[in-house]
This record gives structure tokens, C-alpha cells and sequence, in this order.
């Protein structure tokens, strides 16, 4: 009897869960791991990849350019301090900069290389090339004369490359460009080699991966290729009804507050690009939530829903008091019309995306989803309703809090044939004894509490 039990509890929570989670992974329990492989010895931004069409070696370079969200690939020799770009060691007076190159740029588009050669700070000598057009899915090779002004050798070098002009920012469609072998030359002698110039060496690098959901860090890592030691958005094993949950943290990045964001889908374009199918005028989003915010700051939780790409609904949570437990909330949704929608998007951040306040803003958020009725404020297992002892074999004990005293219960069967019925109080305890053994459900209901437990009979 005990298994039949145990199966008929399993499959009675399969149901419920799969009923609840209408937001694909609103209970954040899945995660998967994002692989991410990174150029060695260069500092790279955007489109950025390793590609196995090469002329020497098994590896070269691929930068894009992405006309949907305007973005670029290129990498440099370091990071622009001001308005210059660092370079690398370097003490030779080679006459020319020399690589391989495959593209297909958009009409109007120019990639671009560029090089500067200084000693102590002071510019010694410069090299520049723009790429346009396309080379015909063949790799055309190319040699850079560099102006020298001074004979004098250098201490340093600092390279760029780019898929897109650097001085015009400019996007007129997608397009790409493959480098490879990359070094300096004197006539027909290489001179000292470029770190990694011929592309050879990547390396992998994994983290976490919220399935489902779009968030800051992917943002920095597809953006600008930066891989924040200190992740806005990452994996809490302090769920609320599960083993996990969703931490967010606003944190300042150079002279920038950059808030923890998660998005559905897989860009924060997707903003006005719903990923979620949704055919059903659901009346509220609801879910719980930690908050500590910070000079003033406040977190913020929204859903837009569509109908063929237009909006027609929405929802906006502003969280701006501190929490320090799980805190229930639940915000009815605002149609435009009696129109259905067809999708919707979510949006969550630890602090107002167009303004944070506070380097520090922390948000833990679990269980949200979008229902009909507010689920349950003072929740069964999570708020302090305890219902003892579960399995049980004669009678069952219900200790409850102000809030819900004096709301209706009822107890079924499985079939749904009422067994028993009452008013919630304090302590209250009834009696089972003359029913059979089996599953039952515990209901409560009251002006904001709408709840099921599962009871089993021994």
C-alpha cells in the first residue's frame, strides 16, 4: 500500500509543478555549463571566434560583424588606458606588417588593422590598412609598409584589429573577416614574432549557464569578451522550494554601476523579441523574492506580453525595501485590450537598469510564474503553517499564524469527495481515524490564501 502511496504523492507533484512553471525555468533549478573558448595573449571584444580555416596551422581567426545587434569583432594587444591603447614588449624595426586574410564585408563596410610602435610613450612609427568587398572565399595576402619617423628601436607595439572601421562605427550589414599569421617582417626575414600571431593557442573556459535566461555576464562575455571575476548573476543553493535559486548584484565595473540582469531568451534585445510562447490572459505574476538594497536602490521585475510582435500587456514589481527571508509577492497584470497574446518576455534586476544607486545591491529570486489566483502568501511548507505529523495514521495536527486564522479548510480524497470541512485556528487537530487508508488533500482557502497539501493515511 505504502508504494502505491509514494507513486500516486510523485505523480500528483509531477502535475502541480509542471502546472505551475509556465515561465521556463521561473524556479531556477536548471543550469547547464557555458564553454567559452578565448584567445590567448589578446584582449578581445564582441565577435570573436576561432576558426579551422587557416593557411598554416590548424587554427586562424574569425571577427563578425552582426547587423541585428550592431556588433563587431576585434582584438588588441591590451586595453585602451584614456585614449591609448597598450601595447606589448617589443624592440625591433621591422619595414612590414604581413598576414593572410578570407572576408565577405557587407557593402560599405571596411575591416581595419592597425599598428604603433613607441618608445617610453612617444610614437615612433604607425601602420594602418582598411579591407572592403570580399576576397572571394580565398585567402589574399597582404603586406603593410611601416612609416617610420625615427631610427630608433621601440619599446613597445600595440596592435589592433577590427571587422569594422574604427573611426566611422558603422554598420551596413553582416559580413566577416578570417585572419591569419600575423607578423613583422624586414624584406623576406620575419623579425621578432607577435604573441600568438598565428592564432594557434585558445583556451577553454567554463561557468555556469542559466538555462532559458539571458543574463549580464553573457552580455559582458558577447560584448566586450570579458569574463567578470566576481559574476552580477550566479547560482544560490539556498532555494525556496527547491535546491537552488538566482542571486543578482548590482556591482561597479571601472567608473560604471552594472546591475545583475536576467532576460528570457538570449540577448537583452530580446527585450522586444518575446521568446516565451503564450496563448492565456494570465491575471498575475507572482513569486518571492530577498532584497538588500543599497543607497536607496531598488530591483526591479517586469513581463511584456505580445500578439504577433505588438504589445497588448504587462507588469512591473518595484522592490526597494530590504528583505532578509523569502518574501512573497504577486502584481496583477494590465491588458490593453480584450486581445489575447501569443508570447511574452520577462525582464529581473538587482537594481533600475536606466539608473542604479548602489555598488552592492543584492537580489535572491525563486518561484516566479504567472497565475490566476494569487497562489499563497503565507505558504504551506515555507511560512510557518505546519501540518504534523505527515504520514499519519489516525489524526492530523495544523498550527497556524495570524494571518490565516479563521480561513476554510476542507479535506478530499483524491476523487474529490468531501471528508471533512472547518475554520482555521491557532492549534487545531482533526480526526481521521474512521477513514482509509490512502492519499488526501488538504485545501485552504481565504481572501488572500488558495492552497493544496497532500496528506497520506498510513
Amino acid at each position: 500500500m505504502k508504494k502505491i502511496i509514494n507513486l500516486l504523492l510523485a505523480m500528483l507533484v509531477v502535475v502541480i509543478t509542471q502546472a505551475q512553471q509556465n515561465i521556463p525555468n521561473g524556479d531556477f533549478e536548471d543550469w547547464g555549463v557555458h564553454v567559452t573558448e578565448t584567445l590567448d595573449n589578446w584582449e578581445v571584444t564582441g565577435n570573436v571566434a576561432a576558426s579551422s580555416e587557416s593557411v598554416s596551422g590548424k587554427k586562424s581567426l574569425r571577427l563578425e560583424n552582426k547587423i541585428s545587434d550592431k556588433s563587431r569583432g576585434y582584438i588588441s594587444t591590451g586595453p585602451f588606458i584614456g585614449n591609448r591603447l597598450q601595447g606589448i614588449p617589443y624592440d625591433e624595426q621591422p619595414l612590414s606588417i604581413r598576414f593572410k586574410a578570407k572576408y565577405n564585408l557587407a557593402l560599405g563596410d571596411q575591416a581595419q588593422f592597425a599598428a604603433i610602435f613607441s618608445l617610453k610613450g612617444n610614437t615612433l612609427a604607425f601602420a594602418n590598412l582598411t579591407i572592403e568587398g570580399t576576397s572571394k572565399d580565398t585567402f589574399g595576402y597582404f603586406s603593410i609598409p611601416i612609416t617610420w619617423s625615427l631610427s630608433t628601436n621601440p619599446d613597445s607595439v600595440a596592435i589592433i584589429v577590427s571587422s569594422l572601421n574604427l573611426e566611422s562605427q558603422e554598420f551596413n550589414g553582416d559580413g566577416y573577416i578570417i585572419f591569419d599569421d600575423i607578423h613583422f617582417a624586414t624584406i623576406s626575414t620575419r623579425n621578432k614574432e607577435i604573441p600568438n600571431g598565428d592564432f594557434e593557442n585558445w583556451s577553454e573556459e567554463t561557468r555556469p549557464d542559466l538555462l532559458n535566461w539571458y543574463t549580464t555576464d553573457d552580455y559582458l562575455l558577447d560584448l566586450v569578451g570579458f569574463k567578470n571575476p566576481f559574476p552580477l548573476v550566479k547560482q544560490s543553493n539556498k532555494g525556496r522550494s527547491g535546491s537552488k535559486g538566482l542571486e543578482l548584484t548590482t556591482k561597479k565595473l571601472g567608473d560604471d554601476l552594472l546591475p545583475g540582469m536576467i532576460i528570457s531568451g538570449e540577448s537583452f534585445v530580446d527585450v522586444d523579441r518575446p521568446t516565451i510562447p503564450m496563448n492565456h490572459r494570465w491575471t498575475y505574476l507572482e513569486g518571492y523574492y530577498q532584497y538588500k538594497p543599497v543607497a536607496g536602490d531598488s530591483a526591479f521585475i517586469a513581463a511584456v506580453f505580445f500578439k504577433t510582435g505588438i504589445p497588448v500587456g504587462s507588469v512591473e514589481v518595484t522592490i526597494d525595501k530590504e528583505a532578509t527571508s523569502y518574501t512573497y509577492f504577486a502584481e496583477e497584470i494590465s491588458f490593453y485590450s480584450s486581445i489575447e497574446p501569443d508570447s511574452v518576455v520577462v525582464f529581473i534586476t538587482s537594481s533600475n537598469a536606466d539608473n542604479p544607486q548602489g555598488d552592492g545591491s543584492w537580489l535572491m529570486i525563486d518561484d516566479i510564474r504567472f497565475t490566476d489566483q494569487i497562489s499563497n502568501v503565507f505558504d504551506l511548507n515555507l511560512n510557518r503553517l505546519y501540518v504534523y505529523p505527515n504520514p499519519f495514521t489516525s489524526t492530523i495536527h495544523l498550527d497556524g499564524i495570524d494571518q490565516i486564522i479563521g480561513s476554510d479548510y476542507s479535506i478530499t480524497d483524491v476523487a474529490g469527495k468531501p471528508i471533512k470541512a472547518g475554520k482555521l485556528s491557532r492549534s487545531l487537530t482533526i480526526d481521521l481515524n474512521d477513514e482509509a487508508a490512502g492519499v488526501y488533500v488538504l485545501h485552504i482557502t481565504g481572501k488572500h490564501v488558495n492552497t493544496s497539501k497532500i496528506l497520506i493515511k498510513e
